[in-house]
Parts: structure tokens; C-alpha cells; sequence
């Protein structure tokens, strides 16, 4: 099996994270935090290291790190935590995946609040900065949700210069790194809250993800419950991570990313994945049925999306799968608005091919052999 489905989740993992996962299940799946015996303050050591390896990528306190089961639930308890107001104006990208869009257009069901499509340029992919000022000047930005990465195309959007114009308007603003958290480095300037998840580009198991919260906003509370602290307290406490980490920890998950981590800082797993995107695009480009999802000029890290003239999306990824034993992913890919902005919903959304740490050349190759037959 040749596998190129690494944004929807990286595979395999390291062999350290396998046996980390068995190891931890074996040896120190207790409830931390809930009891003073040894097992029980061991696991509670193992998830303050794993806040520390996750903080390190970005270089900031571990206790801003929050851990929760998932960017989509990380960016459901951020939204709706995010004292959205009637009235209120919040921007996404056309290229937001639906962990941001569903809370948000969920949220506004019930709170009479606009939401905003920033403008990019069909063209380039380029922000049309000058309009995004005037729309900022005139619908003061309340908050600013951004993807590091398309899940779709790859493209790595410019959320920097986003961010440095929304932050003028004191707007929280949010970075999704689901697709990029500890393989790209993270711009922190002007940065409020940074989400990832642990079973993509970091490598570990499903299970475990979360958000940083850099500047400490204060989210409202949408979760609560226990977290073995201040148990005669009725309310959550209002540290840091304490404050939204309700329910049992995952301590397996967590103990698998720790090694996850920690490989990933032995292992350049940036320079390989540069490569092998760039190696795809140019034999991609070599055959003359396929069309990419991209402009030229734009700079796409580990994804990229296609369509075959004469095919469906469902059509070519079955072949793949059925004859080849290549493993794509066709359709919308759970991205609502990016299919107009690319123009691919006529043909029922696009073939998706996402690399990872552990693809070859070799790989890809096979991988144009067959679409070479189609």
C-alpha cells in the first residue's frame, strides 16, 4: 500500500510512537491528577513534559498549552468561547476547513454576529490587502480565524500579514496549525491562540491535540468538570490550561506525543516533505490530463490537489485505490468555501494527494505510472 493521505492524519508513526502508545497502556494509564499514589503522580509528570515539548516548537510557557481530543474540538470550545456579541464582525479565509466554519455558522444561529470572507485574489492567491483594510475599517474585526495551511491545495497562507492589520483593531486572533504544527515554525507576532493536533504533521495518535493560548484570553467556559484541583471549587479554575481541561487526560495519547516530539526535533522532516512536494508538482506537471489546483507563483507544502480530464475525483481515487493500492482522498475534503474559490465544484471537488515523513520518490512515481494509464 502506497499511502498519500497524510493531511486527513500522518501514517505511519514512528515505530518510537507505537511503542510508546503500548508502553503507556501497559505501565501508566492511571488518572493523573486524581490520586497521590506513585502511578498516579508519574502520569500527572508525563503530561507537564508533554506541554513542554509541545510549547518548545514555539518557543513559549508550557502552560499555555491546553490539551483536549481534537482541533475540532479545540476550535469549538475557542469559538464559542470567544464572547461573540450581536453585532459583532469575525473573518475566515475561503480556505477554512470545517472545524472553523460548522461552530461558527452554529454559533450564529444564535447570536446575531457577521462573518466576513477576507479577499484573496483568484489569480495569485495573493490578499487583496487594500480592500481587507477597508473592510476591517469599516466591520471592526472581533476575531480572525486562519489556517496555516490549506487542507486542500496546500497553499500556506499569509496569515501574518492578515494578523498584522486585524491586531490594529485588538481582534483575538486565531491560527489553525492542524496541518503544519511542529514541521513549520509558527510566527507568533500578533498571534492570540495557536491549534494543533497530534495525529498530523506531530506525528502521534489520535486522541490528543489542543490549543495555545499565547496571550491568555480569556475564553468563556463552554466545558467543565473535573481536573483533580480545586475540586470544592463549583467552578473551573481560572489558570491557564486549568481552566479548559475538564474530564479524564488521555495520558496514552499524551505520552505517545511526547515521543513524537521528540523524534520530530532528531528528524527534518520540513527539508523532506519541501522535496517531495516540489518532486510531485513538476511530474504532475509533465502530464498533460491533469489540471493542479494551484498558480504557479503560490508555494505549497506537503498537499496538493488535481483533477483528471474525463474523471471524477470518486473515479480516479477508486482506480488508485482498486488497481494500484494508492490510498487519495476525493471529494470537498470538508472545506466549504475553497471549491468556488478554486472552481473545482463542478467536478465534485478534487484528488488530494498529501505527503508525509515516511513517502519516497519511489512512491510518487508509482503514482504517476498510474495515473499515466487513465
Amino acid at each position: 500500500m502506497i499511502y498519500l493521505d497524510n493531511s486527513a492524519t500522518t501514517y505511519p508513526k514512528p515505530e518510537c510512537v507505537y511503542k510508546a502508545l503500548d508502553f503507556a497502556n501497559r505501565n501508566i494509564a492511571f488518572n493523573a491528577g486524581r490520586g497521590q499514589y506513585i502511578k498516579a503522580l508519574e502520569a500527572s509528570d508525563y503530561i507537564s513534559e508533554a506541554r513542554k515539548q509541545v510549547s518548545s516548537f514555539i518557543n513559549c510557557d508550557s502552560k499555555c498549552v491546553t490539551f483536549l481530543s481534537s482541533a475540532t474540538e479545540s476550535l469549538n470550545l475557542i469559538i464559542n468561547g470567544l464572547q461573540i456579541s450581536d453585532g459583532d464582525n469575525v473573518y475566515i479565509s475561503p480556505f477554512e476547513h470545517n472545524a472553523i466554519v460548522r461552530p461558527l455558522y452554529n454559533l450564529q444561529r444564535k447570536i446575531n454576529f457577521n462573518i466576513f470572507m477576507i479577499p484573496f485574489f483568484q489569480q495569485n492567491w495573493n490578499v487583496d490587502i487594500i480592500k481587507l483594510k477597508n473592510m476591517f475599517a469599516i466591520n471592526n474585526p472581533k476575531a480572525v480565524l486562519i489556517s496555516s495551511i490549506s487542507n486542500v491545495t496546500g497553499y500556506k497562507l499569509p496569515y501574518s500579514l492578515i494578523f498584522n492589520e486585524s491586531k490594529k483593531f485588538k481582534a483575538v486572533n486565531i491560527l489553525d496549525c492542524a496541518q503544519s504544527y511542529g514541521i513549520l515554525d509558527v510566527n507568533k507576532k500578533d498571534v492570540d491562540i495557536v491549534v494543533f493536533a497530534g495525529h498530523k504533521t506531530l506525528y502521534a495518535s489520535f486522541g490528543i491535540a489542543g490549543f495555545i493560548n499565547l496571550t491568555n484570553y480569556k475564553l468563556d467556559i463552554v466545558k467543565s468538570g473535573g481536573n483533580g484541583s480545586d475540586s470544592l471549587n463549583h467552578y473551573m479554575p481560572e489558570n491557564y490550561y486549568e481552566r479548559y481541561e475538564a474530564g479524564s487526560p488521555n495520558i496514552v495519547a499524551i505520552y505517545g506525543l511526547i515521543e513524537s516530539c521528540k523524534w520530530l526535533k532528531t528528524n527534518n522532516i520540513l527539508a523532506k516533505e519541501e522535496e517531495l512536494t516540489n518532486y510531485l508538482i513538476n511530474q504532475l506537471k509533465k502530464i498533460k490530463k491533469v489540471k493542479i489546483y494551484a498558480p504557479d507563483n503560490v508555494d505549497l507544502f506537503g498537499i496538493v490537489s488535481i483533477n483528471i480530464d474525463g474523471y471524477s475525483p470518486d473515479d480516479v481515487s477508486n482506480i488508485l485505490s482498486d488497481e494500484f493500492e494508492i490510498c487519495t482522498r476525493s471529494g470537498f475534503h470538508c472545506s466549504p468555501f475553497i471549491h468556488e474559490f478554486i472552481g473545482s465544484i463542478a467536478e465534485s471537488g478534487t484528488v488530494r494527494i498529501s505527503l508525509g515523513a515516511f513517502n519516497t520518490k519511489e512512491e510518487i512515481d508509482v503514482l504517476i505510472s498510474a495515473l499515466n494509464t487513465l
